[in-house]
């Protein structure tokens, strides 16, 4: 579910425990019960919202970015052939946009981008260069105005219809407005619509060169699509800088184990459903937290934050995730002795579809939050889980 247990190889970053001295020089801190916690020499002190405190084009537009990102239509949703993740990411910074499956940054340039979110999607979550199959990349660009937007659109096709003197136009009739071509013979096909300040590019991929078909699925992208964009007001581009990573203070309860560098990967506040992109399932993984009653999602290195709609909430979410078969197959080991709610567990065997320190993992259930995190060394994740369980309890 989630970077948490799901995440493919190719969405997943390299993740290491960096340790932080603890601000007030000292191992251990006292539980209610005053015994002593290890905590080593992680922070028991609640990070401060530095990231937040002053206006940041760069922020502003991961942030609007990460807003589209929720509202991205699920592979699923289209046409079962796409029903497994292939996660998703922000493709806009304060430098531009970076070129993905029919985006075209140099088309771009002159029409201002605001913000933009690519998610993508297949017939299996292993996709290679030998494992022909079906695959749907739908991204999302904000522009400041909808003339913007229908420029867009036209500049990005003709980019990529120039590029080959045998690409054909291609009409989606159910969508006049939509800039399309294909390459006879060719099995993809990629389409721009531009729906009021939003350009929706589609890129599809097929195991044989039929037409019809790829038509159909573009079609049925934009039915899926274009609903989801209603109600989307966008961030005007002066007002950006004043948007907030963090506006509740979720990832300040978490333990700081990095420079909070602004990352959507390794250190971003999510929605349920925008987390829910990032994985294999995400319409499970939606229906999943809905119905466990997540409201947010902190993710901080090797760490997570599950903000819950209450403690009942909590406690049932702990026992989900402790219960939830993974590819990892982890099994529970000691927990931390004086931290109530705590449960840790080891791998059986290594994720092969996740990077990074995956090996053992301790649950941490205070109040309305659950916390997750992880490491490759047995004690080091207890002393994680320590600080963690302190922080909860006592950053307020």
């Amino acid at each position: 579910m989630g970077f948490r247990l799901r995440r493919l190889a190719v969405m997943a970053s390299a993740i290491t425990i960096v340790a932080v001295s603890a601000s007030c020089g000292s191992d251990s801190q006292a539980t209610d019960h005053d015994q002593p916690l290890d905590v080593g020499s992680y922070s028991t002190q609640r990070a401060d919202s530095g990231f937040d405190d002053r206006p940041s084009r760069a922020r502003g537009i991961m942030v609007e970015s990460l807003r589209l990102g929720e509202r991205i239509v699920f592979g699923s949703d289209v046409a079962p052939e796409f029903q497994a993740g292939l996660g998703g990411n922000v493709i806009a910074t304060d430098d531009g946009i970076r070129n993905s499956d029919g985006v075209f940054a140099e088309a771009l340039v002159a029409h201002h981008p605001l913000a933009a979110y690519i998610a993508a999607s297949a017939q299996t979550p292993y996709v290679g260069e030998y494992h022909k199959t079906y695959t749907l990349s739908v991204a999302l660009v904000a522009f400041p105005d909808e003339q913007s937007a229908t420029d867009a659109a036209i500049d990005m096709n003709q980019n990529d219809f120039a590029a080959n003197a045998k690409n054909q136009a291609v009409s989606i009739p159910d969508y006049p407005g939509a800039q399309s071509h294909w390459r006879p013979g060719v099995p993809n096909l990629g389409s721009w619509l531009a729906v009021k300040s939003v350009v929706i590019a589609v890129y599809v991929e097929a195991p044989q060169a039929d037409l019809d078909q790829l038509t159909s699925f573009v079609t049925r992208t934009y039915k899926q699509q274009v609903p989801k964009l209603d109600g989307y007001v966008p961030t005007p581009a002066d007002q950006q800088p004043m948007l907030k990573l963090d506006p509740d203070k979720v990832l300040t309860r978490l333990v700081a184990t990095s420079d909070q560098r602004l990352d959507p990967r390794q250190f971003a506040v999510y929605s349920p459903r925008g987390y829910a992109v990032l994985g294999t399932d995400p319409a499970a993984d939606t229906r999943d937290y809905d119905s466990h009653g997540v409201t947010a999602i902190a993710v901080s290195d090797n760490k997570y934050l599950y903000r819950m709609r209450d403690a009942a909430a909590a406690t049932g979410f702990a026992a989900h995730l402790a219960d939830e078969p993974t590819v990892s197959k982890y099994i529970p080991i000691p927990g931390v002795s004086g931290a109530p709610n705590t449960s840790c567990f080891k791998a059986t065997r290594p994720n092969p579809t996740v990077a990074g320190a995956r090996q053992f993992r301790c649950l941490i259930t205070y109040e309305g939050f659950v916390a997750e995190v992880f490491s490759d060394q047995e004690p080091v994740v207890r002393q994680l889980a320590a600080a963690q369980y302190v922080l909860l309890k006592d950053g307020k």
